[in-house]
């Protein structure tokens, strides 16, 4: 997404916003419509099961829905319900006690979600895998990666958090923060050389 289009998106999210806020429900279906996708996307590569993926994306919407009147528009709409998302996602982490080795389809994930990873992923991935089957791979890649590499990555990575608002995030410290999304980049990129070999 350029950036006209990127910042038309945000004044279009403001004017639903006030609307939302204001009680109109179409307004916020609306915003539901525009970030239901990103919602999604982030929480299945925190969670790695489709179906908690969907029960997060909903969490996180009645959340904003019931918490839209405080929204004091500090921050775009966007930063605030990636904000929700991720402390929804990471307060789920926390009630489980460990990740389970669930299998997962990609193909629909890289069908419907490549395009917003690809938009939402920072620079040090983007750049280096740009194809279709490529990204299958590095989203398979992700989702497998244990959940001390994965999260900080998700964070980092496709979500642009800093090294220090992890660290704070979840509550660890930021050496360890940054030695983690480092491995997990290394485990990435082995990975994806390896198979082209």
């Amino acid at each position: 997404m350029n950036e006209n289009n990127s910042s038309k998106l945000i004044i279009d999210d403001t004017k639903f916003v006030e609307k939302a806020k204001q009680g109109d429900k179409s307004a916020f279906e609306e915003l539901v419509r525009r970030h239901s996708k990103y919602v999604y996307t982030t929480a299945f590569f925190m969670l790695r099961d489709n179906h908690e993926a969907e029960d997060i994306s909903q969490e996180v919407f009645v959340k904003a829905y019931l918490s839209i009147k405080g929204f004091r528009g500090l921050s775009s709409f966007k930063t605030w319900i990636r904000k929700l998302t991720v402390n929804t996602c990471i307060d789920k982490l926390r009630i489980k006690t460990k990740t389970s080795g669930k299998k997962v389809s990609l193909d629909s994930m890289v069908e419907d979600g490549s395009e917003i990873l690809l938009q939402e992923m920072h620079q040090s991935i983007e750049k280096f895998y740009l194809e279709k089957e490529t990204v299958k791979d590095v989203l398979k890649t992700i989702v497998d990666l244990d959940e001390n590499y994965r999260i900080p990555l998700i964070l980092r990575d496709l979500q642009d958090y800093s090294y220090y608002e992890i660290a704070e995030i979840l509550n660890k410290p930021v050496g360890t923060i940054k030695t983690n999304i480092h491995r997990a980049r290394k485990i990435i990129k082995e990975t994806i050389l390896g198979k082209e070999k």
